[in-house]
């Protein structure tokens, strides 16, 4: 693959104006390792069930070999081809799971979901066991492990936790069952009203209707909806509350920042949330009272035009985006059809036996479905450059939505490809989006952080808060929320505590758009420096080694505040 150059100032360093005193960003082009991807298409891509016994029949022979001193250099062997073997068992989850996504009513697809899911979560625990007995046989056994695995997974393992409590595992199928339920509910859901069935797509793509119709239509849906699949979070609450006292946590939220492998707590989290409501919601609703981009949302976008456009832009941003695209182009590696049947979400997912990226998502025309593309193509990107995947895989969930958010903001010239004669209201709308990606991101961790530390609540009381954050987060004033729209948040029942991340990345992802004003290059490197990160580093550390602020700042909110307020 060819490099970007490096460009910018002499030293390859810039200073940008939200860094920290002596903050530069590093504005050199990372080295790319030579990844060969094979050419396929998802209808060529065959699942076949894992055989768990047989993995279960390596570890106990691994096991053995441990009691018995085996040489240490067989056992790590032996270790990497039971570590091979979950890989594979990982890359057939994410294609069922992806097939299962195509059509969330065919009990086939879902049955075999939901059995993998359960086998590789018990497996889990017995990868933990083993893998940290191996590690603690013999100082030459850690010693090659280290330099074999890398520093940051030995400690990894060495440092996490697994249980052997048959519950947790029983809790954890009972949780995973309910997504399922609330999968099919939010596919398939629709709201009947004066002799017609509405889904949301229906609703949100209807162009006949008047704003007073829209309106009393949505909310209609998100209150007979959060009926149906309220009951499906208080549940799977209650479960996730059973879990964190069973692993020794003071809550779930805690217990899922942990997993998350998040260098914060839930603490520092909340520092981020007083921040955005105090610096970045008066200028998201006065930005929301100024600007006009209705005609954009009216506008009907061409999926083949799009894709197209996709092409010409990444070739000309740099020839590291340039490779991932065309890869995905030739391919057809993603599905954006649009049908009632199709999980109601949008991701990327990665199928390692193929190191072949996947986007899934829904294309009906709509100026969010060019945004939504865009942003998966981040993850895309990062996936076709160093996935990292595996059993104990590590990388951080915050960088990860560097990835995507980042790239709609660096993008943000190439908009008349997209958007034609509504790019600048296209842009108007991105930097908009960036404020509620902040709110929001925030809004729906308070949200969750207290569902979790008060499991006792009733659906009324869930209610009840939203409502109340809505209006602390200016969602009510611009949108006119009425307190029951969080059961559409898919995040809520299928990955909680995740939302924290879109706001924490998009810290990060704004200065990189502040540095592309006047040194584009510089902006670019930086962002394929942090797609290119070492497994295991931390949203501080990836951020910190790039020049970039602190998320968890005050001052850099501020400064936040101040580069959308000049832009909106």
């Amino acid at each position: 693959m060819l490099l970007l150059s490096a460009c910018g100032m002499g030293n390859g360093l810039i200073t940008s104006s939200i860094s920290g005193a002596g903050q530069t960003a590093i504005s050199n082009a990372p080295a790319i390792p030579d990844i060969p991807h094979e050419n396929i298409t998802i209808s060529e891509m065959t699942y076949i069930r894992p055989d768990i016994e047989q993995m279960r029949v390596a570890m106990d022979d691994l096991k053995s070999g441990i009691k018995r001193d085996k040489d240490a250099e067989q056992l790590l062997d032996d270790y990497k081809t039971l570590q091979e073997q979950y890989s594979h068992a990982d890359s057939m989850l994410s294609l069922i799971y992806l097939l299962y996504a195509f059509d969330v009513t065919n009990q086939g697809n879902r049955d075999e979901y939901a059995y993998l899911q359960s086998a590789l979560s018990e497996l889990d625990a017995e990868m933990q066991a083993v893998s940290a007995d191996l590690f603690e046989s013999s100082d030459k056994t850690q010693q090659i492990a280290r330099e074999s695995f890398g520093e940051g997974y030995v400690d990894a393992i060495m440092g996490g936790s697994f249980y052997d409590d048959t519950a947790v595992q029983d809790l954890l199928d009972r949780e995973e069952q309910l997504t399922l339920e609330y999968d099919n509910l939010s596919a398939t859901f629709t709201l009947f009203e004066n002799g017609t069935y509405w889904s949301y797509s229906d609703i949100m793509n209807a162009v006949s209707l008047s704003n007073e119709a829209y309106y009393r239509l949505y909310d209609a849906y998100c209150s007979k909806l959060n009926e149906e699949a309220g009951p499906i979070y208080l549940e799977q609450a209650a479960i996730r509350a059973e879990i964190a006292s069973r692993l020794g946590y003071s809550d779930y939220a805690t217990y899922c920042y942990e997993t998350y492998g998040r260098d914060y707590t839930p603490s520092d989290a909340r520092t981020l949330h007083n921040a955005v409501k105090k610096y970045i919601v008066p200028i998201f609703i006065s930005a929301n009272e100024q600007n006009d981009t209705s005609d954009l949302s009216a506008a009907f976008f061409e999926e083949d035009a799009f894709f197209s456009a996709v092409s010409s832009s990444a070739n000309a941003f740099s020839p590291l985006l340039a490779a991932p695209v065309t890869y995905m182009l030739q391919n057809r590696l993603y599905d954006v059809t649009d049908s009632s049947v199709k999980m109601d979400s949008s991701f990327t997912t990665y199928i390692s036996d193929y190191r072949a990226p996947f986007i899934f998502s829904d294309w009906t025309g709509c100026a969010d479905d060019v945004a939504t593309i865009l942003h998966e193509l981040g993850h895309f990107t990062n996936y076709y450059h160093n996935a990292v995947v595996g059993y104990s895989a590590g990388d951080s969930l915050d960088l990860a939505e560097v990835d995507s958010q980042a790239l709609v903001l660096l993008l943000l010239d190439d908009y008349e490809q997209f958007y034609g004669d509504f790019a600048d209201q296209a842009r108007t709308s991105t930097l908009i989006d960036a404020m509620y990606s902040l709110l929001s991101g925030c809004m729906e961790d308070e949200f969750q952080q207290n569902v979790y530390q008060n499991p006792a609540m009733t659906l009324t009381d869930m209610n009840a808060l939203y409502d109340r954050l809505t209006e602390e987060y200016g969602l009510k004033q611009v949108y006119g929320y009425q307190g029951t729209e969080w059961v559409l948040i898919s995040h809520n029942f299928q990955t909680p505590m995740y939302y924290i991340s879109y706001a924490a990345s998009m810290v990060p992802a704004l200065e990189l758009f502040e540095i592309a004003q006047t040194d584009p290059e510089t902006a670019k490197n930086v962002y394929f420096n942090i797609i290119m990160r070492e497994p295991y580093e931390s949203l501080g550390d990836v951020l910190a080694q790039n020049g970039l602020s602190s998320v968890f700042s005050e001052e850099t909110i501020a400064r936040i505040a101040d580069i959308l307020d000049s832009y909106s």
